[in-house]
């Protein structure tokens, strides 16, 4: 963890220095809103076990909410992208395994707090020094607070995990210039990261328990001050 909190100042660092002697533009902050899906995924593939019958276990993901404030910071030709994301989603997972024992429901509102760092490359920067759009790739972090509530005579035990991480990839596009020089534009964005929910159905065994989303919404970007 604390390599990559180094590497993470390192880089914003080399990014403010870019901004000040190539002067051709300098960070930019833009608020982002929107929808996702995604959080807990569940393991759908029990062929590991003869003690599981598929339909035993079965999770659904209602559509969620993000909202972010993010700077990019020039770095060469193209850009740094972080800042803090919130994301909500609400998951519910059905128990229908008369064999084992476990019949009900559980429901696991997820919200999380998430520090992403991309490296964007631009393009189309015949009229805007970032590009008018942005290919992103990099790596996010997130810290985990839930809500369960369980419905059912005999549920499986579980545990959540509060941090987890991995890659995230997407992109921005911000085509709309406005009079007072700020942009409109919209974004998407996915994640593919470390596991955050066990349980009997959902084991180290199985190779589908992780973390993931896709979320896109709308960019209102502030316009670059030169």
């Amino acid at each position: 963890m604390k390599k990559i909190i180094y590497g993470v100042v390192i880089v914003l660092f080399a990014g403010c220095n870019v901004s000040k002697e190539g002067k051709t533009w300098h960070p930019l902050y833009r608020v982002q809103a929107g929808l996702n899906k995604g959080g807990i995924t569940e393991n759908t593939d029990f062929s590991k076990t003869d003690d599981v019958v598929p339909d035993a276990f079965s999770g659904a993901t209602n559509m969620g909410f993000n909202a972010s404030g993010h700077t990019l910071l020039p770095l060469k030709h193209n850009s740094v992208e972080t800042g803090v994301d919130y994301m909500y989603n609400k998951q519910k997972f059905t128990f229908r395994d008369a064999t084992n024992g476990y019949n009900g429901t559980r429901t696991i509102g997820s919200s999380q707090i998430m520090v992403p760092i991309t490296y964007n490359l631009g393009l189309f920067k015949k009229n805007d020094p970032l590009g008018m759009v942005q290919l992103k790739l990099g790596y996010l972090m997130q810290f985990n607070m839930f809500n369960v509530s369980n419905n059912g005579n005999s549920l499986t035990d579980y545990s959540l995990k509060h941090f987890s991480s991995g890659i995230t990839f997407g992109v921005s596009i911000t085509p709309l210039k406005l009079n007072n020089g700020n942009s409109l534009g919209l974004y998407f964005d996915g994640y593919r990261g470390s596991k955050i929910y066990n349980d009997y159905y959902n084991r180290s065994i199985y190779e589908m328990p992780a973390s993931s989303f896709l979320k896109f919404g709308v960019i209102y970007q502030f316009g670059n001050k030169k």
